[in-house]
């Protein structure tokens, strides 16, 4: 499929073009990448469309975040809630919802059921409610301080997932998609909804990859979209002033909690770090068969989105980033 460019900025289309083309690996992998900045936009892929659905993998921790925080501003919860008001199998332990968004809860990457099936197919799909319950409930009787220190979980984001469900009183994708998704105009889809749009995933030595399914523990990674909408996102959290959504972006983005590896701080779902004179929010993910990074400039009203139809080639987050970087180091036109 040949390359192609959507709301193209001439400009930033060739920036994208120059940055990703060596990640599609000969044409081998379909690439999609978009920048926005400065009043202008640009998306570049090659063996996709820009309507094309990708798995976003763990940038999906950035929409949970986000409906925390959107529910926060709603009063129906607080940052500082215990997990066991909504839990029952975390009672007795201080965790709260906050240290859930922000890795600090003391939790494992993974759950104990899942670490042995890993290398299957589609790992997640094992998982079951009962299990994830044993699982809190054993950590829950272990832990006794409620903020830790930084340490990236899976299985943390995905029990958060779980106890905004309860909280708002309905499954998490429908909960995601009322409070998140259509109030800022995102027709994304859930990784247990059909997709016409959807392209295959592979591994890196090129084999086909069936899609992940995270039915128990969804806020972890369950979400597909095509480079316009992840644009879209990236768009409203420059300018959370021209959404439905101000507060609640605002508050995601705060920083928290410090990081030690990469040095920086830990906000609701997202990452910041500095970069040269720049403060830089940043998310990547991968699955089996797909990756995507995110990254936001603020500072310079910049942002960059890259996805990707196999699993994560180190190259990809670099390439965003080195787009970002020009786009800082240059006002808008010049």
């Amino acid at each position: 499929m040949a390359e192609a460019a959507a709301r193209d900025d001439a400009e930033l289309a060739g920036l994208l073009a120059d940055a990703f083309r060596s990640q599609a690996a000969g044409g081998q992998w379909a690439v999609a990448a978009v920048a926005i900045g400065g009043g202008r936009r640009a998306a570049w892929c090659h063996g996709a469309t820009p309507q094309s659905a990708f798995e976003l993998a763990s940038v999906t921790k950035t929409f949970t975040a986000l409906l925390l925080a959107a529910l926060a501003v709603q009063q129906c919860v607080t940052l500082d809630d215990p997990l066991a008001r909504y839990l029952p199998a975390a009672a007795g332990a201080p965790t709260r919802l906050v240290d859930l968004a922000t890795h600090s809860a003391g939790y494992p990457r993974l759950p104990r059921a899942i670490v042995r099936h890993m290398l299957s197919r589609d790992p997640y799909a094992r998982l079951t409610d009962r299990q994830i319950d044993r699982e809190v409930q054993r950590l829950s009787q272990r832990l006794r301080a409620a903020s830790h220190p930084v340490s990236y979980s899976n299985l943390g984001f995905g029990v958060l997932s779980r106890a905004l469900a309860a909280a708002g009183g309905r499954p998490f994708g429908q909960l995601l998609t009322a409070e998140v998704l259509q109030p800022l105009g995102l027709d994304m889809t859930l990784d247990i909804d059909p997709g016409q749009d959807r392209l295959p995933g592979h591994s890196n030595s090129g084999r086909r990859t069936p899609p992940w399914h995270n039915p128990t523990l969804p806020g972890a990674g369950c979400l597909w979209a095509s480079i316009d909408q992840l644009g879209d996102y990236l768009a409203a959290h420059l300018h959370p002033e021209q959404t439905l959504l101000q507060q609640a972006i605002e508050l995601a983005l705060q920083p928290r909690q410090p990081t030690r590896s990469p040095p920086g701080q830990v906000c609701l779902g997202w990452m910041r770090r500095e970069t040269g004179h720049s403060l830089v929010h940043w998310h990547n993910g991968s699955t089996y068969g797909f990756g995507s990074f995110v990254a936001l400039d603020r500072q310079h009203n910049a942002a960059v989105g890259a996805l990707i139809n196999c699993q994560r080639p180190p190259g990809l987050d670099a390439a965003a980033m080195s787009v970002l970087r020009h786009m800082a180091s240059r006002p808008a036109g010049a």
